[in-house]
């Protein structure tokens, strides 16, 4: 019993290890808010290191109706922001 209660404990330690660098932290949240700020004052050019910043740039631009083009760098993301316009 307790070498079973250590797998399931070794398990979630090595799941959270994983998945530690996908989740969005207060950190990214405080990003995003101000990029957001600069993307509604015209900048359409935004660039980062972090390939889970890309990941909520890209879903928030979905949701606010940006089309959001990533390409990796040297040392990084460049992420263009572009508006969709809707055609009749």
């Amino acid at each position: 019993m307790k070498i079973a209660k250590m797998l399931v404990l070794a398990c979630f330690l090595s799941a959270g290890v994983a998945f530690a660098d996908t989740a969005a932290t207060e950190a990214d949240k405080k990003w995003l808010e101000a990029v957001e700020k600069m993307v509604t004052a015209g900048q359409t050019k935004v660039s980062t290191p972090s390939e889970t910043r890309v990941n909520l740039l890209k879903e928030w631009a979905e949701k606010k109706g940006y089309a959001a083009n990533s390409s990796k760098t040297g040392n990084g993301y460049q992420i263009e922001l572009s508006k969709s316009v809707a055609k009749n």
